[in-house]
């Protein structure tokens, strides 16, 4: 081998990937095998039968390479939403876009805001595009609008915002999200990730395809991997201006969402009937659920999402550590917190009539103990 009279050392990433703890999502272990996952947000209702029907007939040739745009589902979403078709970009489920939006708007020398109990996936994507991470405090589990503003310098490039969040189950009601935007200056970017919001049913509610139909610096995000149930498919998509969309499409990998996703997606997103009853089983479950913490004198975080936010004592036997391990130990996973600096805090995801009553009798059984 040539010595070309260098130091020889390995090839390194750079600093602020070397740095960097691998993203590694937290689904919970158990030895069990006839497990109830509840750990994930996942569909309770798993997924539309038709959407299923298609993918037990598809007979597309697997050789060959999907559509970089599919049309059709771009079309689908368009027709459900009443959104612009031009303004719709598809992803590898919305984590990709995140990702691709901060490896567009982003440079080493930038600052992006996100939320202190804000999607993991935000400071995640900041630090591998290089940028600094700014954290604006929560007040009461909820993102506060003056901190997110207080935290704003020449620096700033981008703001990431979940609304609905992950994992407080909380929001920031219209007129808050509107004077957000009107607060910040044209040039930097909000990202308004609104991953829950087919769930929501409160007038208070805006899911940001209207900022983005009338100003340039917005971007809303959505996914097929709650209400629709694909998950294991994904599919995203973002609703944004075509300028943004122009760029966007050169850092996105040209065929990033696979021909099965697209048609199942398009299939899931037209099955209306089985939307509105996802939506209707979350709400009487969700408030069946907060029946049963209130008997179990269990503090919890009021949610419009498909999931809770429940504390249990610091230390102790009925410590959320403890519980996780229990209720492992019976077959059910729930998302422990301490990935978000909560470590007395489980998430708990609305699942169907059986596993939301044998979670709850599980539940009463470990603090029974």
């Amino acid at each position: 081998m040539t010595n070309y009279g260098v130091i020889m050392n390995n090839p390194a990433a750079k600093p602020s990937i070397e740095k960097l703890e691998t993203y590694k999502p937290n689904f919970g272990k158990s030895k069990i095998n006839n497990l109830i996952r509840l750990s994930a947000n996942e569909s309770a209702l798993g997924t539309s039968l038709k959407a299923i029907k298609v993918l037990n007939s598809f007979t597309h040739n697997l050789n060959r390479y999907p559509p970089q745009v599919s049309d059709d589902l771009i079309s689908a979403i368009a027709n459900r939403y009443y959104l612009n078709k031009k303004k719709i970009i598809l992803g590898n489920g919305s984590d990709e876009l995140i990702s691709i939006i901060s490896q567009a708007f982003l440079e080493p020398s930038d600052e992006a805001i996100y939320t202190e109990f804000g999607f993991l996936q935000f400071p995640q994507a900041i630090s591998v595009a290089g940028a600094k991470g700014v954290i604006a405090k929560d007040v009461n589990f909820t993102a506060n609008v003056d901190n997110i503003l207080s935290n704003i310098n020449k620096k700033t490039k981008v703001i990431f915002l979940a609304n609905a969040n992950n994992p407080t189950g909380t929001f920031i009601p219209k007129q808050e999200v509107i004077r957000l935007h009107k607060s910040i200056p044209s040039n930097i970017l909000l990202v308004y990730d609104a991953a829950y919001s087919e769930y929501i049913n409160n007038n208070d509610y805006i899911d940001g395809s209207s900022l983005v139909d009338n100003y340039e610096n917005v971007i809303m995000l959505r996914t097929f991997s709650k209400l629709h149930g694909l998950a294991s498919l994904r599919l995203g998509w973002g609703y944004c201006s075509e300028n943004i969309l122009s760029n966007l499409m050169k850092v996105r990998g040209p065929f990033s969402v696979n021909t099965a996703a697209m048609l199942a997606g398009i299939a899931a997103i037209k099955d209306i009937e089985f939307q509105e009853k996802s939506v209707s089983h979350n709400l009487e479950w969700m408030r069946w659920f907060e029946k049963k913490l209130k008997l179990l004198n269990l503090e919890f975080q009021t949610s419009i999402t498909n999931f809770l936010l429940i504390k249990f004592p610091k230390e102790g036997s009925y410590s959320a550590q403890n519980a996780v391990k229990f209720l492992a130990e019976k077959g059910i996973l729930v998302r422990g917190m301490n990935a978000y600096s909560l470590p007395n805090y489980l998430r708990v995801s609305i699942g169907n009539e059986e596993e939301n009553i044998t979670f709850i009798k599980q539940l009463k059984n470990f603090l029974d103990n």
